[in-house]
């Protein structure tokens, strides 16, 4: 009889935790948490022109184990504040390197320059990028 396939379970991690905790640096979280599947979150309400104030929950997940971000944006859309429209984005870090990488964003209506900027500023200020770098050189 084959082994059953171990259970991946990434982690779920406001960004306000890495920036306090960590300075910044998702590979020192992933380091610390022994996961290097994380889903970053961050939840911003703002004023959008043409539409008053809009809450948004931001979740950007980094994974090297997930084959589809399905699960996760299941589990995301389950755990998006009341209120919130949930911006969900994958880096699949498994595929960096790749022709096969990139950054999948979901379409929520909100335009594409404000969806883009709010995954940026996630991208950014967990240093994901500088985290897959040294995943993959490590």
């Amino acid at each position: 009889m084959p082994a059953a396939e171990p259970h991946i379970v990434a982690h779920f991690v406001p960004l306000s935790v890495i920036m306090s905790d960590h300075g910044g640096d998702l590979a020192s979280y992933m380091a610390a948490s022994g996961s290097s599947d994380v889903v970053v979150t961050m939840p911003v309400t703002m004023d959008v022109v043409g539409r008053g104030t809009q809450s948004f929950f931001v979740a950007v997940a980094v994974t090297w184990h997930f084959d589809s971000a399905e699960p996760l944006q299941d589990a995301v859309t389950a755990d998006c504040p009341k209120g919130h429209q949930c911006l969900f984005a994958w880096v699949p870090a498994d595929r960096a390197g790749t022709d096969e990488f990139g950054i999948y964003i979901d379409d929520i209506g909100a335009g594409e320059t404000l969806q883009n900027g709010m995954v940026a500023e996630v991208i950014e200020q967990a240093q994901i990028e500088q985290a897959v770098a040294a995943a993959m050189s490590g």
